[in-house]
């Protein structure tokens, strides 16, 4: 980390002097040497011997770069969201779950009850943190899918034929589109936004209940554009997850067990087997992500994601699934898989709690098990847990604090000043006990002349502040710390840094001098972004040292 302004990286207990390591800093196992250089007498690339060397095939995974890819799935045994950017499925959690969609900075998700018909709408959204809303329709019968539109997101209800809006923080939705008052006699499912209007997916026009079963609806599938109330596509058998792109069309043609590739006007150019009904679908490079189903005659069979080339419109990999049934598929950043497998554990110390309470003798419990509730996964009860253990020094000096000090301080002042937490280590970051990492200021007095405090002098200590969040790997978050300037003027070295109990202070600190004055003598001066009202007199001391 490097230093703005005055000031050298220095360190507090485990961090190195000279400041923390940069992640991926250091030689790497296999490298080369300088830059263009290669073993003495090695053949030039792409030739051994005389003899061409045959490059080997970026797959899709080499192409997802720090993407994502995550699947949502369902069925009678259950399901969840699933991480599949490592070429197999980690479960998130299992939450059966249909529809997703990224918008607003958020992960919107539809719960998915087992049957065939979910009575009622379950809406959660998740920020960077994790689960931030849970919502509740009632109105919503049978909710397939989820995506973002005109601010807010939208639900389709394959019961009503219907789509609807959630409104961010209104108790009930508007009913925007219907395309039928015959319960599921369209079947309206997948919902996509297109050239600026939101357009809908449904297997065709029937009068009666169910009427596109079968052979019925073997060719009278359809997407429609809502705004100009014309279809783009028809003709479809069955089908889910319309996506354009390129200047091409893209549909799951579900019973025909196909991505069906199409040209802008809807004239079909090719078909991929997938061999399953498909549903969901997703692009990587020239690869697509297409989720299959079970097959419902064979009990052993499970869903699976098949990896389609676009070149050769070719299965080239099948990735089995733990579920029956996929829905969804999209790709997102690493931050929208860390928020979903946080779910409901954003406060971490509940989290912890659940990790820990199951370990108390049965004396000490204070409901029985039979009225334990979990809110989150086990696995991430356990890895926020971890937080509370010592911090190995391998990832201490790969945290930190940083941000601006102020030149001048009045004494005797109780205020607040706003730093940020840089977490650049493996684990995550939180004050959770029983050695909770928390931010804390010292002021060390200097004596006249002198360019650094006397190293037996014992520092004027703040409380500390604990940090307001979970600061995940390779994240920073915002912190107010707590700062009680010293009854007596002088000069002071002012060091902020994090602490933790048994470890002590640790990683990248902010370093630099402050002149305390009486108070009374000139307005406060205060780090920039304090709560306070911030000083006038003279430019903040932006200084670096390493803890």
């Amino acid at each position: 980390m490097v230093a703005a302004g005055r000031g050298t990286g220095q360190t507090d207990g485990t961090g190195p002097a000279g400041g923390a390591a940069r992640p991926g800093a250091g030689p790497v196992a296999g490298a080369a040497g300088p830059a263009g250089a290669r073993p003495a007498g090695a053949p030039a690339a792409g030739n051994v011997a005389g003899v061409a060397v045959v490059r080997r095939e970026r797959g899709w995974r080499d192409l997802l770069g720090d993407a994502r890819v995550v699947v949502s799935g369902f069925g009678k045994w259950g399901g969840g969201l699933y991480d599949l950017s490592s070429g197999s499925a980690e479960a998130l959690d299992d939450l059966p779950t249909s529809g997703i969609a990224l918008g607003g900075g958020r992960l919107w998700r539809v719960l998915r009850a087992p049957g065939e018909q979910t009575s009622t709408c379950e809406l959660l959204s998740y920020d960077a943190r994790g689960v931030r809303s849970y919502g509740r329709y009632d109105a919503i019968r049978d909710p397939h899918d989820v995506v973002w539109f005109d601010g807010a997101p939208h639900l389709s209800s394959s019961w009503d034929d219907a789509v609807w809006r959630v409104d961010p923080g209104a108790d009930e939705p508007q009913l925007v589109w219907q395309g039928s008052t015959v319960p599921d006699s369209w079947h309206v499912n997948s919902l996509l936004v297109h050239d600026g209007a939101l357009l809908v997916c449904a297997f065709g026009r029937f009068g009666r209940h169910k009427g596109w079963k079968g052979e019925a609806g073997r060719h009278t599938g359809f997407v429609h554009d809502l705004r100009r109330g014309r279809d783009v596509l028809t003709g479809l058998a069955h089908p889910h997850t319309p996506r354009f792109r390129a200047g091409r069309w893209y549909v799951c043609e579900s019973t025909r067990g196909t991505l069906t590739e199409l040209a802008a006007d809807g004239t079909v150019r090719r078909r991929a087997r997938v061999q399953r009904f498909t549903r969901g679908l997703a692009f990587v490079g020239h690869y697509a992500l297409v989720g299959g189903n079970a097959h419902r005659d064979r009990d052993d069979d499970r869903g699976e994601v098949a990896v389609v080339d676009l070149r050769s419109f070719e299965v080239v990999e099948r990735i089995p699934m733990p579920c029956l049934e996929i829905y969804d598929i999209v790709t997102a950043g690493p931050g929208v898989v860390r928020a979903a497998a946080t779910g409901f554990g954003v406060n971490a110390a509940r989290a912890v709690e659940q990790h820990r309470a199951p370990g108390r003798p049965p004396e000490r419990w204070s409901t029985p098990a039979d009225a334990s509730l979990r809110l989150v996964t086990a696995r991430t009860a356990a890895e926020l847990a971890a937080m509370g253990e010592p911090i190995a020094a391998r990832h201490a000096v790969r945290c930190g604090v940083r941000g601006p000090l102020p030149a001048t301080a009045a004494a005797g002042e109780v205020t607040t000043w706003r730093f940020e937490v840089v977490n650049r280590s493996d684990r995550p970051l939180g004050s959770v006990l029983p050695r909770p990492v928390k931010v804390g200021v010292r002021w060390f007095p200097l004596a006249p002349g002198a360019v650094a405090p006397d190293p037996g002098a014992e520092p004027v200590g703040n409380p500390l502040g604990p940090l307001p969040r979970v600061v995940p790997p390779r994240a920073r978050t915002a912190v107010e710390v707590p700062v009680e300037v010293p009854d007596v003027p002088g000069r002071y070295e002012v060091r902020v840094a994090l602490r933790q109990p048994g470890t002590g202070w640790f990683g990248v600190r902010v370093q630099g001098e402050v002149l305390v004055e009486a108070a009374g003598t000139a307005p406060p001066a205060q780090a920039e972004g304090s709560a306070t009202r911030p000083t006038k007199r003279g430019a903040p001391v932006s200084t670096w040292r390493t803890a």
